[in-house]
C-alpha cells in the first residue's frame, strides 16, 4: 500500500481552499500536471488529490462547489483504487486543455471565474508551468470566462503545515538519515560516484521513500559544491563528499546537507562547517512565530561575522520551505530577501535550513543543514543525527 493521508486532512484542506476561493469569487481551480524539477512543480495538484509520486502526471479540476476531478495521463483505474480522497479519476492522455474544458462544461462554469495555479510566479518556475496551448484552448472555448492567477493563493495555503503534514516530513527526515547512513557505510576509496549514488537510492527506496527526488552528490579533492549528475569518478582518500539529499514520503520532501571527508579534513574546511553549524543554531533559536525573515537574515550575517572573526562571509541560499514541492517562502537570493524580508514566521512552516559560509579572501565554501519545523514555542529539527562534518577514517 502507498502512504495514505487521512480523510480529515483532506476535508481540512478543502475547507481552507474553498474559503479562499469564496473570498476571491473564484468558481473553479485548475491545478496543472507537471513532473518537472523532480516533481516539485506539481505540489498544488497533489495537495488536493493525494495523487502523485514516481512521475505520475495529475491535472486537477477543483470546483468551489461540486466533485473534485483528477485527470491522470493513464492508468486512472489504478489510482482510483490506490487512494481514498478523489472518486472521480479519469484518463487524461495529456490533453489537459481538453480535460479542463470537459469538466468546466459539466460544471456549467463557462462564464465563471477560473483560477489557474502555475500561470506565473513559482519560486523555481517564475514563467509558469502550464502549457500556453492549454490556456489558449480554455480561453477560446470559454471566451466569457475570467481567468486569474492563483499561484500565490495556493502558496499561502500550503505554507503552513498541519500536524499530519509535519509528521510526514518527520518520516521523510528519517529516510534521509537512512540514506546518509548508506553513504557513510559505502563511501570507500575505489567506489564510483554512480555506485555510491545507487547504494543511497537503494536505501531510500527500501525505507519507503519515493522517486523522483532532488538528490545531488559529488566526490573529489577540495570540492565546494555538488553536481546534478553522478559520474564515474572513483573516490580517493582525502576526498570530500558534498551533497543535498532529499527524501520523500507521501510526496513530502525533507532535505539535509551532510558533508563527509574521507580521511582528515583540512583546518579551513572544518572551520567553514563549524561556522555554518553556529549559524544553523543561532537561526534555529530565533525561529519563532512572528519573527521576520529579514530578522533571521540579520542573525545569519551577524553570526558569520562573530563566529568567523571577520574573516568570512554569508552566502545564499540560506533556507527555503519544504513540503510537497516548490513551496515558499524562501531565501534563495537577494531578490527573495527583498520580497520576503517582512514576512513573519507562523507555526507549521517547515524549511531546510542550510547556511553557507565562504572566506572573504580566497576560494571555498562550507554548508551543513537539516529540515526544521516552526512550532508555537520555537523551532525544532526534524532530523536526529549529530549535525557535524562526518570524518570517515579510510
Amino acid at each position: 500500500m502507498i502512504p495514505q493521508l487521512s480523510i480529515e486532512e483532506r476535508d481540512r484542506r478543502y475547507k481552507n481552499v474553498r474559503a479562499e476561493m469564496a473570498k476571491r469569487n473564484i468558481d473553479v481551480l485548475l491545478l496543472p500536471a507537471n513532473t518537472g524539477r523532480w516533481e516539485q512543480l506539481q505540489g498544488d495538484s497533489r495537495y488536493l488529490t493525494s495523487i502523485g509520486g514516481f512521475a505520475t502526471e495529475v491535472f486537477t479540476v477543483f470546483p468551489r462547489n461540486g466533485e473534485v476531478t483528477a485527470f491522470i495521463f493513464n492508468r486512472a483505474g489504478w489510482w482510483k483504487q490506490a487512494q481514498k480522497w478523489v472518486t472521480d479519476v479519469r484518463d487524461g492522455r495529456n490533453r489537459w486543455g481538453e480535460n479542463a474544458i470537459e469538466r468546466i462544461n459539466e460544471l456549467g462554469l463557462q462564464k465563471g471565474t477560473i483560477g489557474i495555479s502555475g500561470l506565473a510566479g513559482l519560486f523555481r518556475a517564475p514563467e509558469g508551468i502550464i502549457p500556453y496551448s492549454s490556456v489558449k484552448a480554455i480561453q477560446d472555448t470559454c471566451p466569457q470566462a475570467k481567468i486569474v492567477n492563483v499561484t500565490e493563493m495556493m502558496q499561502e495555503v500550503r505554507a503552513v503545515k498541519s500536524a499530519e503534514e509535519v509528521s510526514l516530513l518527520e518520516r521523510a527526515a528519517a529516510i534521509v538519515e537512512k540514506t546518509i547512513d548508506a553513504m557513510v557505510q559505502n563511501a570507500n576509496p575505489g567506489i564510483s560516484e554512480k555506485e555510491l549514488y545507487g547504494a543511497m537510492v537503494h536505501a531510500m527506496l527500501a525505507n519507503d521513500g519515493e522517486l523522483p527526488t532532488l538528490f545531488f552528490l559529488s566526490g573529489g579533492p577540495g570540492l565546494t559544491n555538488s553536481s546534478f549528475v553522478p559520474t564515474d569518478y572513483r573516490l580517493q582518500k582525502g576526498d570530500r563528499l558534498i551533497d543535498e539529499i532529499e527524501a520523500k514520503y507521501a510526496g513530502y520532501g525533507a532535505q539535509a546537507v551532510c558533508p563527509v571527508v574521507l580521511g582528515t579534513p583540512d583546518d579551513e574546511y572544518q572551520k567553514l562547517i563549524d561556522i555554518s553549524r553556529a549559524c544553523f543554531d543561532a537561526i534555529l533559536h530565533q525561529m519563532k512565530p512572528g519573527v521576520t525573515f529579514g530578522f533571521l537574515f540579520d542573525v545569519y550575517r551577524d553570526t558569520v561575522e562573530r563566529a568567523g572573526g571577520g574573516k568570512y562571509l554569508w552566502n545564499h541560499p540560506v533556507m527555503h520551505a519544504r513540503g510537497l514541492g516548490d513551496d515558499g517562502p524562501a531565501l534563495l537570493g537577494d531578490k527573495d530577501l527583498e520580497r520576503f524580508s517582512k514576512i513573519q514566521l507562523q507555526a507549521g512552516m517547515t524549511f531546510i535550513l542550510k547556511p553557507q559560509v565562504r572566506p572573504k579572501e580566497g576560494k571555498g565554501r562550507g554548508s551543513i543543514g537539516d529540515t526544521v519545523a516552526v512550532t508555537e514555542t520555537g523551532a525544532r529539527r526534524l532530523g536526529k543525527r549529530e549535525l557535524k562534518l562526518i570524518v570517515k577514517n579510510v
